[in-house]
């Protein structure tokens, strides 16, 4: 019967992935059309473009804290633990030298991927004690909206001794969004997870997104970026 139900909830929870990454598709094709002179707005200042951010990257972070306890909860496999961090190592390595080459100025030294990686270690501590997850993840929360909890002293840290860029194209600052992936934690050990997706064609396909957020975030940028390039190219040159 329990596993039934966490079967059930994989396919939830690929669903509700899937929904954040076709979100964050059409919130980073936003992002293009203003950074190519299209649109006049910035997705970084305008108060409904940083709430939808927020939005996505949340929701990205509740299921990341879920799907680790649902993986873990029972025992933790170091190896697979170890591969997914190599993994995702490399992942953000690239991430940074790629961004440095198309923005030396606004490169990305700690974005979504860097997070996770780090996110995930840590999180593996509080498996044990979800209720002191969600207490600490509403500290981190609350601490940080009323002020008194910035990461961003660390980050200054970075900037002032190691010559990393004051403003970058993607931050996620470990206060307060770790807080989500820990709440996540919470919700799955209570079974407050209820969202119900009925499986059909539809929500196959978008849960199928889900199962390739991974690559998805990494190629769907490039793409975009490669096809407003050309398009600046042909009109320069007609």
């Amino acid at each position: 019967m329990y596993n039934t139900q966490m079967n059930k909830r994989y396919f939830e929870l690929d669903f509700l992935r899937g929904f954040a990454t076709l979100l964050m598709i059409i919130f980073h094709f936003s992002y293009d059309l203003a950074y190519f002179g299209y649109a006049d707005y910035q997705t970084t200042v305008d108060f409904e473009w940083r709430a939808f951010r927020s939005l996505i990257l949340s929701t990205f972070l509740l299921v990341l804290g879920m799907s680790i306890y649902a993986a873990y909860s029972h025992s933790i496999d170091w190896k697979k633990v170890f591969k997914r961090s190599v993994k995702l190592f490399i992942i953000s390595l690239i991430i940074s030298i790629g961004s440095y080459i198309v923005f030396e100025h606004s490169w990305i030294y700690f974005g979504v991927i860097h997070f996770i990686l780090v996110a995930s270690l840590f999180s593996l501590a509080f498996l044990r004690w979800p209720n002191l997850a969600l207490f600490i993840g509403i500290g981190f929360l609350l601490t940080y909206y009323l002020g008194y909890f910035h990461f961003d002293p660390v980050l200054g840290v970075f900037i002032q001794n190691f010559g990393f860029p004051s403003h970058t194209e993607d931050v996620v600052s470990f206060t307060p969004w770790f807080g989500i992936v820990l709440i996540g934690i919470f919700l799955m050990h209570h079974q407050l997870f209820s969202f119900k997706v009925k499986e059909i064609r539809f929500t196959k396909s978008i849960s199928r997104v889900g199962q390739h957020s991974l690559m998805i975030y990494l190629i769907h940028q490039p793409i975009f970026f490669g096809v407003f390039e050309l398009i600046s190219w042909i009109r320069r040159t007609v």
